[in-house]
């Protein structure tokens, strides 16, 4: 498990270098069609994914 400096300095690397990145549990839940009722709860962030 990665502490939390550890995680910063990679998620900059990755940023530099132009490297996407997201979360596995997203992108889990993206790919099995559950993503949008799982942010239900979170009304601005479901608004994002309902423009696109």
């Amino acid at each position: 498990m990665l502490n939390e400096r550890e995680m910063k300095y990679r998620l900059k690397c990755a940023e530099d270098e132009g490297v996407p990145i997201t979360n596995y549990g997203t992108a889990i839940a993206y790919m099995n069609g559950i993503l949008k009722r799982s942010l239900a709860p979170f009304p601005e962030i479901s608004k994002i994914l309902d423009d696109k």
